[in-house]
């Protein structure tokens, strides 16, 4: 299964230049919610996310006796949305495209209309998130319109 995505949309919330943990002994982790352009994505992400888990034994069937004992559904829940957004985290810095490159604090990232390139992953768990390697500006569909 393809498990890469590109999504554009406004940022809603970066921490991608000031990454943080939430534990004292967790790693530092980069992360970005994106607003999506369109809302087609909540449920072409949802089935992917559902191919993903079928594709590594995570759907139980009746007829197999290798599913046997598995649980239907992952222990953890999944980390791809975050209310109305696609959130997206890393444990390396993602590469900052063209005028992002010089962005210096997270709050510049607030607004923007990116794109951004990563891959739908599934943890030994079975739980699903959204890594992020390139955002970069994207060119909005309604740019020049109103000349």
């Amino acid at each position: 299964m393809n498990t890469l995505v590109r999504i554009k949309g406004y940022v809603s919330h970066a921490d991608v230049l000031e990454p943080f943990t939430t534990y004292p002994e967790d790693l530092v982790r980069h992360e970005l919610h994106l607003f999506p352009c369109s809302y087609d994505i909540f449920n072409e992400l949802e089935h992917r996310i559902e191919e993903l888990r079928q594709e590594h034994g995570w759907k139980q069937s009746p007829y197999s006796e290798r599913h046997y004992n598995q649980v239907e559904h992952p222990a953890v829940k999944d980390r791809v949305f975050a209310g109305d957004c696609i959130k997206f985290e890393s444990l390396h810095f993602p590469r900052l495209e063209g005028a992002l490159s010089s962005f210096v604090h997270d709050d510049e990232f607030r607004g923007i209309f990116v794109q951004v390139v990563g891959h739908l992953q599934i943890q030994e768990l079975g739980n699903c998130f959204l890594s992020f390697h390139i955002i970069e500006p994207a060119v909005h569909p309604a740019d020049g319109f109103d000349k």
